[in-house]
């Protein structure tokens, strides 16, 4: 049964003279088969006039004749994009429009001789293959997830709450994949040349992955992300190698990882240290000095005293201690106040003046700015120099932001596989993406 001016779950029709309803017959019209055989070997011996036209039509369009049978404007073959088809009866296929509604549709179906192969007429921007959701349903999950971290069957209920629309988690789930890669260049941005570089470690399944980040600091984007097995220094140099021109690498901020100086200056960097690694590198050493100034001090209280009681040296301990760090903190404050200057000559003036004062900062600290800091403070130091300055950072917490918002640490642990984590990352850069885009157009 047919009726005509009805509205079609099909957008791009070419013309429309029928529409169907969901009475139909479940058959499949077939050609004879020695016909079919006959006309093959006909166009097999015209295969040379085959090969002039084997491209695929850029724009489709479908009709639909009059038994509701939908077909391509300009039949072509989805396997080797020969025009010399012919019909071949027809398929039907049961889809769900943007309404929720259930329609079965007939679609014409193609032999190719050339190839040797069946194809049939497909809903290209509308339709998947192999999946009867109209393409804007599926869409609403990204944008759902892009702004949200709503578990698949949360999204499931949310679409039949809404919508009426009786999805699986599953279908929710594969809507969700966008990417069959574990790597992306960010093609939207022009790269500035100031960048930080970050690696975030994602527990999964087979093992522990890590998420490789190349963010530019002047457009607050990422450049480039990679779902890698390792975090090895040739794994940091191709990453960034492969993701970057040299004319678009000026500088750099990472943290303090051993060989990061190297690679960074291999590809091309001024290289600036994170000042707030720094800081946590120091803050470590000193923790470790008063551990053990505390067990020095409890031998010798020990010595002193062998009879005090053990709540009489906790509390002598710990004023030794207490004194001890509050001496060290104020010295430490008086080293950081050098990120806090405001030109570089400035600061060069300051390492001058930490270098005639080292004698009287505390033997910790001492030890820390005579081997590990003065020998190479320029690279915490970077940021304040003329051609820099408001571009580079001191610190690489833009990247760390960045990791925040696409994949909280609560999160990690509901991912099991690669593509899946990496899908959610690249869900989430989308929406980070559209909100900085408004918050420039504001």
């Amino acid at each position: 049964m047919y009726k005509a001016k009805k509205t079609s779950p099909i957008n791009n029709l070419e013309s429309v003279q029928y529409i169907f309803c969901v009475e139909y017959e479940n058959t499949v019209e077939r050609e004879p088969r020695n016909q079919i055989e006959d006309l093959s070997i006909q166009m097999e011996l015209m295969d040379p006039f085959y090969k002039v036209k084997r491209e695929k039509p850029v724009n489709i369009s479908l009709d639909v004749d009059e038994k509701g049978v939908f077909s391509y404007s300009d039949p072509f073959c989805k396997h080797c994009h020969s025009h010399k088809v012919t019909k071949h009866g027809y398929n039907t296929r049961d889809l769900i429009n943007e309404n929720g509604e259930h329609v079965i549709v007939k679609v014409q179906r193609y032999y190719c001789p050339v190839c040797g192969k069946y194809s049939q007429t497909e809903f290209n921007g509308e339709y998947e293959n192999y999946c009867n959701f109209f393409n804007e349903t599926k869409e609403r999950f990204i944008k759902v997830r892009e702004i949200s971290w709503y578990p698949f069957r949360k999204l499931k209920e949310l679409y039949q709450f809404f919508c009426g629309i009786e999805i699986s988690h599953e279908t929710v789930r594969k809507a969700q994949i966008v990417t069959n890669s574990l790597y992306y260049l960010n093609k939207e941005i022009q790269p500035s040349g100031f960048y930080g570089y970050d690696v975030q470690w994602e527990p999964l399944d087979d093992g522990f992955h890590y998420r490789h980040l190349l963010f530019d600091l002047v457009n607050n984007a990422p450049v480039a992300e990679l779902l890698a097995p390792d975090e090895e220094l040739k794994t940091t140099y191709d990453f960034i190698n492969n993701s970057l021109k040299p004319i678009d690498r000026k500088a750099i901020v990472t943290d303090l990882k051993p060989g990061y100086d190297s690679v960074m200056q291999k590809l091309g960097f001024k290289h600036q240290h994170c000042t707030y690694h720094l800081r946590l590198a120091v803050n470590e050493r000193i923790r470790k000095h008063l551990k053990e100034k505390d067990l020095e001090f409890r031998v010798n209280e020990l010595k002193e005293n062998e009879t005090i009681s053990k709540s009489k040296l906790d509390e002598k301990v710990e004023t030794k201690i207490e004194e001890l760090k509050s001496e060290i903190n104020i010295y430490k404050q008086l080293i950081f106040e050098l990120f806090n200057q405001q030109t570089y000559n400035k600061a060069l003036n300051y390492v001058n003046m930490l270098k005639q004062e080292l004698n009287n900062f505390p033997e910790i600290l001492k030890n820390f700015l005579e081997k590990d800091f003065f020998p190479e403070y320029k690279k915490y130091l970077w940021f304040l120099k003329k051609e820099y300055k408001g571009k580079l950072t001191r610190t690489d917490n833009d990247s760390e932001m960045y990791f925040h918002a696409t994949l909280p640490k609560s999160e990690k642990k509901r991912f099991r596989t690669e593509q899946g984590i990496f899908n959610q990352i690249f869900n989430r850069k989308n929406g980070w993406m559209k909100k900085i885009k408004s918050q420039l157009t504001k």
